[in-house]
């Protein structure tokens, strides 16, 4: 029985971690994420919709930042990353995922589960 939790613990947690609902429009307006940085942008007249734009056009960029200014310089600044940290609180700052992770992980909560899911979460619904 124990193992059987252990099993079921360790099998639903990384599950439902990637099962959060997100899209290409979620964007946490006072949140950063920090590491993984391979380009900043100082942006004239940026967004963070310009920013987001930046790095859908990139296949390298999994995630983005974009930062007011007078934060980390005089202009507003976008950050494209290679990876999705955590995001962090961070006022005055806007963070979003690039269009291709958001797309995977809303196909990865939509779809049904498999046929070696199912038996661990009968077991948990019982």
């Amino acid at each position: 029985m124990r193992t059987q939790i252990l099993f079921i613990s360790l099998f639903l947690a990384p599950t439902l971690l990637l099962c959060s609902p997100a899209s290409a429009d979620d964007v946490l307006d006072g949140w950063a994420r920090r590491g993984s940085v391979y380009q900043r942008t100082a942006m004239d007249e940026g967004t963070p919709r310009a920013c987001a734009a930046l790095c859908n056009g990139e296949d390298m960029c999994l995630s983005w930042v974009w930062s007011q200014a007078n934060l980390d310089g005089p202009y507003p600044m976008c950050a494209l990353l290679s990876s999705t940290p955590t995001p962090k609180r961070s006022p005055g700052r806007v963070t979003g995922l690039a269009q291709q992770i958001a797309e995977r992980i809303e196909a990865g909560a939509e779809r049904a589960p498999s046929a070696r899911e199912r038996p661990a979460l009968r077991a948990v619904q019982d």
